[in-house]
């Protein structure tokens, strides 16, 4: 596989996660943050996700990765935290 072919195969399993996570999260009662902080993150996690979108447009395929990356980040650390709860998609999410 070509790094280009690379790339494009990543931002694909990425995205799908994302597209899985958002649809399958829950947040969680009794969480010490204000639950509009906790959405507020979840809303930014949101955004990188469009991002991502918006670069894999422009070819910028590695800069998608990273928005890609970034959202993930955040919503792991919430999970982490107890704060919401989701499934990640696919065998690429099971692997990570």
């Amino acid at each position: 596989m070509n790094p280009q072919a690379d790339l494009e195969e990543k931002y694909r399993r990425y995205s799908e996660n994302l597209n899985m996570v958002f649809s399958t999260l829950k947040f969680k009662d009794g969480g010490m943050p204000p639950p509009s902080k906790v959405r507020e993150v979840v809303s930014l996690a949101k955004c990188y996700h469009e991002d991502a979108g918006h670069f894999h447009g422009k070819q910028m395929t590695v800069t998608a990765l990273l928005s890609l990356a970034y959202g993930e980040g955040l919503l792991d650390a919430l999970k982490m935290l107890g704060l919401i709860d989701f499934k990640w998609g696919g065998r690429f999410g099971e692997e990570g």
